[in-house]
C-alpha cells in the first residue's frame, strides 16, 4: 500500500489515462476521415451513373476530387493545431 501513496505513482496513472483518452480521440477522428472519404467516392459514384460517362462526367469528379483534398487538408491541419494547441 504505501508504494499506491507514491506521488509518483499516481503521476504515472494519471499520465497513462491521459494517453489513453487522447489514442480514443484519435482514433476516432481517423475513423470520421475514413468515412468522410467513403461518402465523397459515394457522391462521385451517384453523380457519374446519373451523368451516364458524358463530358462533365470527368469534370465534376475532378471537381470533387479536388475539393476531397482541400478538404482533407484542411481537417488535417485542424488535427496537428488542436494536437499542439
Amino acid at each position: 500500500m504505501k508504494l499506491l501513496k507514491n506521488s509518483i505513482t499516481k503521476t504515472i496513472k494519471f499520465s497513462l489515462i491521459i494517453s489513453l483518452i487522447l489514442v480514443f480521440l484519435f482514433t476516432i477522428k481517423g475513423l470520421l476521415l475514413q468515412f468522410l472519404g467513403a461518402a465523397l467516392l459515394i457522391v462521385v459514384a451517384i453523380i457519374c451513373i446519373l451523368l451516364f460517362f458524358t463530358i462533365f462526367g470527368p469534370i465534376i469528379l475532378g471537381v470533387l476530387a479536388i475539393g476531397g483534398a482541400i478538404l482533407g487538408s484542411f481537417l488535417i491541419i485542424g488535427i496537428i493545431g488542436w494536437f499542439f494547441m
